[in-house]
């Protein structure tokens, strides 16, 4: 197996073949015809996995000679029936497609670590560089947690403190595309957080064990941790680095992509793969739709832990400037909740932007953010024909995270209050 296969697959086959012996013992005792009545009779009830490692054992017996089996034998192993498994299912059902919520409370950490970039060195600062930087590799390029292991430091290259770029080895790959590298440019605003990476590195890794051309020096397998473990301290809900990948997908596909730009930028070895996201992608009447916050094609979840809601007594107690109120698009809005900053100190744009920040402290009564919803409305529409529902315009992305997380909040306000026994189910 290992002259033919990689690593991981060996290793997985074989784990199965050990949990289930039987089939192999079988294989081993019976002849080529006998296994295959044994086979029909028995692999519908078996897992996937369970009936890809026994096949691939009985391929290994035909190259070996061993029992009855000869390499005359591995065309008639390779049409024996396999259970059906949809190694898509998830992107089907849109399980693993992160909500826009959950995307813009990611943008919003990476932006908060560009501000800190200028902190105090100390071993916590410096790992919340790295974990920042294997973060925006997954949500921004989709790259397998295997491809941010491999990248070396001679392949990030820094022009300047706004580009920065940096190579990557194609996974899943056969052959001499193995070694191919697709190269992507960082988002500017997120530049100075690789080179804080980079100033802090020697700090933080000074006792590593792993190979030092390495530009992260770590495993796949801990390069996963750190992004679920990240993702999770974020957003309250644990997503892993295919997640990432599927959402960085399915956003372009939104977006209007091409299949052959997409399996370029998933790094795929056929167009086809792309296909599933395609599929899942919404229609035009859908996409207007969710922008108007009436699809939940992004998993609308209700957001419990992290709404931390106030009563109206506590906001009137607020001091004036964390009391959140706005005119956005001309239409007055106010008494949604309170900023435990201060609305002097935002930076973005006060109610349109307030719903999908973390020091958003939204009022404890649903009704008050579905009306938001309801009164901007009209707004979105406008947006929305004006730009021919283009989901790359600014104003209708920004429109459409906030009609998405506004009626998430309204959700969780509405199930706490059942919780608590303060208003009927």
């Amino acid at each position: 197996m290992l002259g033919r296969l990689d690593v991981k697959s060996v290793v997985m086959f074989l784990d199965n073949i050990h949990r289930t012996p039987e089939h192999t013992i079988v294989a081993i005792q019976e002849s080529p015809q006998k296994f295959r009545d044994y086979w029909i009779s028995n692999a519908p009830a078996w897992k996937y996995l369970e009936a890809l490692a026994t096949r691939t054992a009985i391929h290994s017996m035909c190259r070996l000679n061993l029992g009855s089996w000869s390499l005359d034998f591995s065309d008639y192993v390779s049409l024996l029936p396999s259970p059906k498994m949809d190694p898509y299912k998830t992107v089907r059902l849109h399980e693993c497609f992160l909500p826009l919520d959950h995307q813009s409370l990611i943008i919003d950490y990476l932006d908060e670590i560009v501000a800190r970039t200028d902190s105090v060195l100390n071993l916590e600062i410096a790992l919340s560089y790295r974990d920042a930087c294997l973060l925006i590799l997954s949500h921004q390029f989709g790259l397998r947690p295997g491809q941010i292991a491999r990248i070396r430091i001679a392949d990030v290259k820094s022009y300047n403190l706004e580009v920065l770029h940096i190579s990557a080895p194609l996974g899943k790959q056969r052959g001499s595309e193995r070694r191919r590298l697709i190269t992507r440019r960082i988002k500017s605003g997120w530049v100075k957080i690789f080179n804080s990476y980079i100033n802090t590195k020697s700090h933080l890794l000074e006792n590593n064990d792993y190979p030092s051309h390495l530009f992260f020096r770590m495993s796949p397998n801990d390069v996963s941790l750190a992004i679920a473990d990240l993702t999770e301290k974020i957003t309250g809900q644990r997503w892993s680095a295919t997640d990432l990948r599927h959402s960085a997908a399915q956003r372009l596909v939104d977006s209007g992509v091409s299949h052959i730009s997409l399996s370029e930028f998933m790094g795929h070895a056929t167009t086809l793969t792309a296909n599933v996201y395609f599929d899942a992608s919404p229609t035009q009447a859908q996409r207007v739709n969710q922008a108007l916050a009436l699809s939940n094609i992004y998993s609308n979840v209700a957001e419990v832990a992290r709404t931390r809601t106030i009563d109206k007594t506590t906001l009137l107690d607020f001091p004036p400037d964390q009391q959140i109120g706005g005119v956005p698009h001309g239409i007055p809005i106010a008494g949604i909740g309170g900023c435990s900053a201060g609305q002097s100190l935002c930076t973005k744009n006060p109610v349109l932007s307030c719903y999908t920040c973390r020091k958003f402290l939204p009022l404890s009564d649903p009704e008050i953010h579905e009306s938001v919803v309801e009164s901007l409305r009209p707004i979105v529409t406008a947006f929305a024909t004006a730009s021919r529902y283009n989901d790359e315009s600014p104003a209708y992305t920004q429109l459409r995270r906030m009609f998405q997380a506004a009626l998430n909040i309204a959700d969780a306000v509405r199930l706490i209050q059942i919780e608590d026994g303060t208003k009927p189910a």
